[in-house]
């Protein structure tokens, strides 16, 4: 994988949304009125998407329990007592500077303006802190932005916009800092190009 250059990187603005299910997202004119909720990992989700992860952690105590990517959705909440049931966000293995958890959108473009984030839900104060999103067209070269910061708890949702709307098939989220362990829940803000 190479990574090329640098984008700027964030509005300097910072909105927090509620804990609540149900929004309103507000589109900028920067942003061409595409601020729409992607649902990635969602029955909802885009057609043809799949969500990978450099690692996942695996608990030696409950094995069963899962970790992966497929528990990143947004709002998601642990159900252990269920088959393939598991924590709520992805948590990587370890937590070191080679994380990440990537969203590729199959053979089609979309527009991405920016992130929610949520930290881990349940039993366990993680969440990421700052993290950069790396962009790619063909899942080699990666165009990268600088460190955007993260959410500061684990349950409040926090808004991120780029600065520049990205075009993209592969969209990586790499966190840089983070407080307990790497853990995320998040969706994407854009459309599709």
């Amino acid at each position: 994988m190479k990574i090329l250059g640098c984008l700027p990187v964030l509005v300097p603005m910072v909105l927090l949304i509620s804990r609540v299910n149900s929004y309103i997202l507000y589109c900028s004119s920067d942003h061409d009125r595409c601020c729409d909720r992607l649902f990635i990992n969602t029955p909802n989700s885009v057609p043809g998407v799949t969500v990978t992860a450099s690692s996942s952690y695996v608990n030696p105590n409950h094995p069963s329990h899962n970790h992966g990517p497929d528990r990143a959705e947004l709002f998601e909440v642990s159900n252990y007592n269920l088959p393939g049931g598991g924590t709520s966000g992805w948590a990587a293995a370890r937590s070191d500077a080679n994380q990440w958890i990537q969203v590729d959108f199959g053979h089609r473009f979309y527009k991405v303006n920016g992130i929610l984030l949520q930290g881990r839900g349940g039993c366990c104060d993680q969440w990421v802190t700052s993290f950069r999103m790396l962009f790619s067209n063909d899942a080699e070269v990666f165009y990268s932005t600088e460190v955007i910061e993260g959410t500061f708890d684990r349950n409040t949702v926090s808004r991120r916009y780029f600065d520049r709307t990205i075009v993209a098939r592969y969209v990586r989220f790499v966190p840089v800092t983070w407080h307990g362990h790497i853990t995320v829940r998040f969706d994407l803000l854009g459309c599709r190009a």
